[in-house]
C-alpha cells in the first residue's frame, strides 16, 4: 500500500518537495496551496535569483549547492526550459573582511573553478562598476541566474506527470498529529494522509506556532535600474554579483530582461506590516528607494541613481541565517531559507523527502535541528 504524504505550501522548496516524492516509489504525493499556482506572493519571485558555488556563508554548504545544481539540470532537462543560466557570479571586496576570508575558504576547501581578479582587473574588465584600490574579486565560475518562476512551476508540473495531486487555493486550517497519521484541515474538509512536509515560508508561524520564536519574517525588496551604457551589463560582458563595501551588502544580475540591471539589498527594509502577510501593502517610502539608488550608484556608476521599478517579497529569517529542516512526530518542517535559500530549493526540499520517508541523510546538518536553533535562541542570539 502506498503512502500518502502531503506537502503544505508549493513555493520554492514546497514545490521541489513534490517534485521529489513524486519520483519516490510507492509515496502519494499531494500538494497544497493557499494561492493560485505561480502566485506573486512568495520570497522566490522577481526574473532572476543568483546560483553560486563560491559561499561565503560557510564551506559546510558547498556539497548541498553541489547536489542543487545537480538537480537544477535535472529538472532543467526534464522540463525543457533552461532554469539556470552559466553567467558566472562575481564577489567583490576586501580581502581581510570575514565574508571574503569565507568566500575563498570555499573555493580552496572544494576546489572550485574560479577567477582570482585585481582591483585593476575588476576596472578593466568591468568599467560600469566603482572599484577602489582595496578591493579584489572572486569570479565563481559555475554560478549564474535562476528563473524561479519557471522552477517552481516545473517542478509541479513536472510532479503532476508523475502523478502528484495538487489543490490550489486552498487554505490550510488545521494539521494534527494523531500519532497515528496526520489530519489535515482544509476548506471545510479533513483529510488523513501518514505524513506532512511544511514548507509555507513567511507564513510558517501561523502553521507551525511551535516555532515561532525561532522565526523572523522580512521584507525582500528587489529593484532595477537603467544602465547609461547598456553593453556594459549584458550577460555577455558582465556576470551576477555581489558585492560588499563599508558595510553595504548588494547583489544583482546583468540585462537578463535586455534593458535594466538588477542590483538590490537584503535587510534593509524591516517586516511586513499587515497581520497577514499577503494583505501588506507594499509600497515603499520613495526618499528611502532614493537613497538606496544613490549608494547603489556609488558602486555602479554605470547605472542611473534612481531605481525604475522595484518589487517586494518575503522571507523568513533565522538567527543564524540556517534554514530549519527537521522531523516533529510525522510533520517535517522546512523554513527560514533567510534570504540565501532559492539556490539550495532542490537540495533542500530533497532533504525534507528524505526525512518524511525515512532515508538517510548525509547532506542534512545538524545545525539544521530545531533543538540547535533553541538553543541558539536560548542562549540570546539575535537575528542579523
Amino acid at each position: 500500500m502506498n503512502r500518502k504524504i502531503a506537502v503544505v505550501g508549493l513555493g520554492s522548496t514546497g514545490s521541489m518537495a513534490l517534485w521529489h516524492l513524486s519520483r519516490t516509489p510507492g509515496i502519494e504525493a499531494i500538494g497544497f496551496e493557499q494561492f493560485g499556482i505561480g502566485h506573486g506572493y512568495g520570497a522566490y519571485t522577481g526574473e532572476s535569483r543568483l546560483f553560486r558555488m563560491a559561499y561565503h556563508e560557510g564551506t559546510t554548504y558547498v556539497p548541498l549547492l553541489r547536489r542543487a545544481r545537480e538537480l537544477w539540470l535535472q529538472l532543467g532537462a526534464a522540463s525543457g526550459r533552461q532554469l539556470i543560466h552559466n553567467f558566472g557570479v562575481l564577489s567583490t571586496g576586501k580581502e581581510d573582511t570575514p565574508a571574503f576570508r569565507s568566500l575563498l575558504a570555499s573555493v580552496q576547501d572544494h576546489d572550485l573553478p574560479h577567477e582570482r581578479l585585481t582591483a585593476q582587473q575588476l576596472r578593466d574588465r568591468y568599467p560600469g562598476m566603482n572599484t577602489r584600490d582595496d578591493e579584489a574579486g572572486v569570479l565563481d565560475l559555475q554560478g549564474g541566474a535562476l528563473r524561479p518562476e519557471l522552477a517552481v512551476i516545473s517542478a509541479i508540473e513536472q510532479a503532476q506527470r508523475n502523478g502528484a495531486e495538487v489543490h490550489d487555493n486552498t487554505e490550510i486550517t488545521g494539521i494534527e498529529d494523531t500519532g497515528s497519521g496526520v489530519r489535515i484541515t482544509a476548506g471545510g474538509t479533513e483529510m488523513m494522509v501518514d505524513q506532512v512536509i511544511v514548507t509555507t515560508g513567511a507564513w510558517s508561524a501561523a502553521v507551525v506556532p511551535e516555532i515561532r520564536d525561532l522565526l523572523e519574517v522580512r521584507k525582500l525588496v528587489l529593484t532595477w535600474f537603467l544602465p547609461t551604457r547598456p553593453a556594459d551589463f549584458m550577460p555577455d560582458r558582465m556576470p551576477c554579483f555581489i558585492r560588499d563595501r563599508d558595510g553595504f551588502h548588494i547583489f544583482g544580475a546583468p540585462c537578463v530582461d535586455g534593458y535594466s540591471v538588477k542590483i538590490a539589498g537584503l535587510d534593509l527594509w524591516g517586516g511586513p506590516n499587515c497581520p497577514r502577510i499577503e494583505e501588506s501593502d507594499l509600497r515603499l517610502e520613495r526618499a528611502a528607494v532614493s537613497a538606496f539608488g544613490r549608494k547603489v550608484h556609488d558602486l555602479f556608476p554605470g547605472v542611473l541613481p534612481e531605481p525604475n521599478r522595484y518589487s517586494v517579497h518575503y522571507d523568513t529569517y533565522t538567527s543564524t541565517k540556517a534554514p530549519i529542516i527537521d522531523r516533529v512526530g510525522d510533520v517535517v518542517v522546512l523554513t527560514g531559507g533567510s534570504g540565501h535559500g532559492f539556490k539550495l530549493a532542490p537540495a533542500y526540499g530533497e532533504l525534507a523527502t528524505r526525512l518524511a520517508v525515512g532515508i538517510d541523510n548525509p547532506l542534512l546538518s545538524p545545525d539544521f535541528a530545531i533543538a540547535a536553533h533553541d538553543r541558539l535562541a536560548g542562549a540570546g542570539a539575535v537575528a542579523a
